[in-house]
């Protein structure tokens, strides 16, 4: 396809891929060249050989780090701008250029917006309230099993779960968002009736080309979570992962959230760069609390430490983001108090906190659950009415009556 035959969005759309494709100019200079010069003029400069007229790609040319204007010119001069747009919507995937229609609202007022964005899943998923969830790759079964369960909550009261499809927190986080939609009925199909809110959906933000799936044991939750919400990347197809391109991703995961929730952190790493490019951005932290021996808790309790807002479970995240639970996703029998009304899982706790209120740890302990399973019963009963928290403590607030089938409250 000829740039020529182009109309303007897409002019401009073809020519930021086709930059974009060039090794050597980044996230950054490919904005610069997009909000200065814009992006058809930039290529111009660059197939031409003088590089150097657009200021920010004449920047790559100097030092400390400067790139090779041959090497730049060369790889441009192998690449057709319109070829570049008509192969990444070929494959099935969304070109988003900032300041045109699509592209998400949050993202476009960032200080740092990507340029470009290609996706694969569905845009709907980018509207809403959106928290992002991170966390170590090496983490604790307790941790995954956590960021699986409070996930779920999350996105059953409509908040989208945005995370990085890395192992770890973040594919725990993924699980939790899509066992909320296979729970509704979902999955990939339509919205629920308006009687019954439908659930957040996943939303995946990835450091390479959408084809190229990182790490390849995440292939099926990649696959899962395009068909149930969205995966987004700036990077054009065919792109592996880089280790500088996983810092540019994070401000993307940052950027798109209400609220970033680290689960499980060592000291340094991906999850806190993403919590400090949420600070940047004003937008709340919160962290889980972890035993201070524990190397997989020693980001958060800094974290902490630092300010941060303490999780002590989903409600937290969701009084961060101006949501209560009950006003965003009423239940049908939220004033019911007898036994019929309540899951089993939600009434082995309810019996556990009959002689004195208990933190987490304690209710797992008595009553032999899982901590998934525990803090979900948890937060649907507080959100029924059944307990409150205060502080780090769960106490009954009205008595649990259990009744014969059929019989009366």
């Amino acid at each position: 396809m000829s740039a020529e035959d182009l109309a303007v969005d897409d002019l401009v759309a073809a020519h930021l891929v086709a930059l974009a494709s060039v090794s050597g100019i980044g996230p950054a200079t490919l904005l610069r060249c997009h909000q200065e010069e814009g992006a058809v003029e930039a290529w111009a400069a660059l197939v031409a050989g003088a590089p150097e007229r657009v200021a920010a790609l004449g920047a790559l040319l100097r030092p400390p780090r400067p790139v090779a204007k041959e090497r730049l010119v060369h790889a441009a001069r192998q690449l057709d701008p319109g070829s570049e747009l008509a192969r990444h919507r070929a494959a099935g995937r969304l070109v988003l250029v900032l300041g045109q229609p699509g592209y998400p609202q949050r993202l476009a007022e960032d200080p740092a917006p990507p340029a470009i964005l290609f996706a694969s899943g569905g845009t709907a998923a980018l509207t809403g309230p959106a928290v992002a969830v991170v966390g170590t790759r090496n983490a604790t079964r307790a941790g995954r099993e956590l960021a699986r369960a409070w996930c779920e909550e999350l996105a059953l009261v409509g908040v989208a779960i945005v995370s990085g499809l890395a192992l770890g927190i973040d594919g725990a986080a993924h699980e939790g968002a899509l066992r909320a939609l296979a729970g509704a009925g979902l999955g990939a199909g339509p919205a629920p009736g308006p009687a019954v809110p439908e659930p957040g959906r996943p939303i995946g933000v990835v450091a390479s080309g959408l084809d190229v799936v990182y790490p390849r044991r995440h292939v099926d939750l990649h696959r899962n979570v395009e068909a149930a919400g969205v995966v987004l990347s700036e990077v054009p197809l065919g792109e592996r992962p880089t280790t500088w391109r996983f810092p540019a991703r994070n401000r993307i995961i940052a950027g798109l959230a209400d609220a970033v929730l680290v689960v499980e952190s060592r000291v340094t790493g991906g999850s806190i760069l993403t919590a400090g490019e949420a600070l940047d951005r004003s937008t709340p932290v919160l962290a889980v609390p972890g035993h201070p021996s524990s190397r997989s808790a020693a980001g958060t309790n800094d974290l902490l430490f630092d300010g941060a807002a303490i999780a002590r479970s989903p409600t937290d995240v969701l009084d961060a983001i101006g949501l209560a639970p009950a006003a965003v996703r009423p239940s049908a029998t939220a004033g019911e108090v007898g036994g019929a009304s309540l899951s089993p899982d939600q009434r082995t706790v309810l019996a556990a906190l009959d002689e004195q209120p208990a933190a987490l740890p304690e209710v797992v302990g008595r009553t032999g659950l899982s901590i998934e399973a525990v803090s979900g019963a948890l937060l649907h009963l507080e959100a029924q009415g059944h307990l409150a928290r205060v502080g780090g403590w769960y106490e009954r607030t009205r008595p649990y009556a259990r009744r014969a089938p059929g019989g009366g409250r």
